[in-house]
């Protein structure tokens, strides 16, 4: 290389760290935003949001950062993160034309060499209604309730597993994942994946999941990184050719086994009812195919998503029970008045839990004290910019409110809010309705968690049918359980201890 063309490059090189910095420096001092609070370095680099949530104790943070800052913080040059509760209903309504921002992309995953998005990830409302429409009535509550019946089993083996295990201690945070990955499984394909059956992690899926979560909640603090790593198809290539594993890959290819095995015994599955089968008898009936491509997106969604939110949820309301003595002692009180009662059947029905007032106070205090997403949910300003607690936003700002930040709101849960007190839900009507506006457990809005009654389902199910069998007591030398957070808040170290109860019935 000559002196002329070195020098040629030394020059390339300087004028890209100058205009670098010019739009470094043009960002951070964008009208809109250059007054905004926040840590000095996150309003010229994208890195502190990056660092700041690698550790995994985002949500800590977030409410360390609104304490200090205010309701408005900037964590990176084009994010502002957003604890006033008046912001949800304008950011999150239906009809809001605030849309996805581009953190979703992470989550994305790869059928047949290509990205496909999900009902979760796709940032076009178009694309979102498209995709809800022929799926929406297969996820409401009163067609999830017809799927009780796959759902029982589980309970069953649960619990017999759980006497058999009596005094001895277990890690109930795992146990519970393979409950509710077992449920999905049992509702989605009539087949139970078996992780309660034989005691592990099938196929390591779960930890697969968890790896993939971790990445994308990670990578997606700046999109730019994801797109030149799991987000580039040839950054996937190149992974493959290493025979290094895709951590969500096993989950497509479990999904299309299930498939290829409905398709295989059409004589004996006209009587199914599961999600596989609905879409399939859905197609006979209206006789407008599913892609196959749609069909793999809605049936691998309901895995990815349907164990780790009901699995953190169910943690949420023992954990914070066992801690509770009297709390607990009044919910099992409630549990075993009914059964005395004869009301409750051998395996409770979700109908029968909707009779347990207390139980309900219970799960909605547990999901509020501990939501499963516990980043804040982003959305994009839209064209023309709007304004938020005073402050006029430019469009393609990224502003997202926190569910981890505002459930812990005094002014809108009281000064106990850090508390966990089922009794705060026993107020006057308009101050349940305004409590139960700013809980963002399932999301907000058009973009609500489809699966949130399997969920509710699910919860409604089991913590009565434990509390009414059993004793729980903590077994852990630790005196709190462990979080960490990557977009999902997972727990672990809820160990406890089982005790068979006298009262069985």
């Amino acid at each position: 290389m000559t002196a002329l063309s070195m020098q040629h490059v030394a020059w390339l090189g300087l004028f890209g760290v100058l205009i670098w910095a010019i739009q470094t420096l043009y960002v951070s001092l964008r009208p809109g935003l250059r007054d905004l609070p926040g840590p000095w370095l996150a309003r010229y680099t994208p890195l502190w949001r990056f660092m700041f949530v690698l550790g995994g104790k985002a949500p800590e943070g977030y409410r360390k950062l609104h304490a200090e800052y205010g309701q408005m913080v900037r964590t990176a040059p084009k994010v502002v993160d957003i604890s006033d509760p008046s912001a949800i209903s304008l950011i999150y309504a239906i009809g809001s034309k605030f849309m996805k921002s581009d953190f979703y992309c992470s989550f994305d995953v790869m059928y047949q060499g290509e990205f496909m998005s999900s009902m979760f990830t796709t940032r076009s409302p178009e694309e979102h209604k498209a995709l809800k429409q022929p799926v929406a009535q297969k996820f409401s509550m009163t067609s999830i309730k017809t799927l009780e019946y796959l759902v029982d089993p589980c309970s069953e083996i649960f619990t017999a597993t759980m006497k058999e295990m009596e005094g001895q201690v277990v890690d109930l945070g795992t146990w519970l994942q393979w409950y509710a990955f077992d449920v999905i499984g049992a509702i989605t394909f009539s087949k139970r994946f078996g992780f309660m059956e034989s005691r592990k992690d099938v196929q390591n899926v779960l930890s697969g999941i968890d790896l993939g979560l971790r990445l994308g909640g990670i990578l997606g603090q700046i999109p730019m990184l994801n797109r030149f790593s799991l987000g580039s198809k040839t950054f996937r290539s190149v992974l493959c050719r290493l025979s290094l594993p895709d951590p969500i890959d096993i989950v497509t290819k479990m999904v299309s086994e299930a498939i290829k095995s409905y398709d295989a015994q059409t004589s004996t599955t006209d009587t199914r009812t599961d999600f596989l089968a609905y879409f399939r008898q859905q197609q006979k009936s209206t006789g407008k195919v599913m892609p196959d491509k749609e069909m793999m997106n809605h049936l691998t969604n309901n895995l990815l998503a349907g164990s780790d939110t009901t699995g953190i949820s169910l943690r949420a309301v023992f954990y914070y029970l066992i801690r509770n003595t009297d709390i607990y002692r009044k919910l099992q009180k409630e549990i075993d008045d009914l059964n005395d009662a004869g009301k409750l059947s051998p395996v409770i029905t979700y109908a029968e839990s909707l009779q347990m007032d207390y139980l309900q106070l219970c799960l909605k205090e547990a999901m509020r004290m501990h939501p499963g997403v516990q980043y804040p949910l982003e959305r994009v300003v839209p064209h023309g910019g709007t304004t938020i607690s005073g402050h006029f936003l430019p469009e393609g700002t990224v502003v997202g409110v926190n569910p981890a930040v505002i459930h812990r709101d005094r002014q809108i849960f009281g000064q106990d809010a850090d508390e966990f007190r089922p009794e705060r839900w026993l107020c006057d009507e308009e101050k349940a309705k305004l409590m139960g506006r700013h809980l963002l457990t399932f999301g907000a809005g058009a973009r609500t968690c489809i699966g949130k009654n399997i969920s509710i389902m699910e919860m409604g199910k089991l913590v009565p049918q434990i509390l009414r069998q059993f004793d729980l007591e903590w077994a852990s030398d630790e005196p709190e359980w462990k979080v960490e957070t990557f977009w999902f808040a997972k727990q672990t170290g809820l160990l406890v201890r089982f005790r068979e109860r006298s009262r069985n019935p």
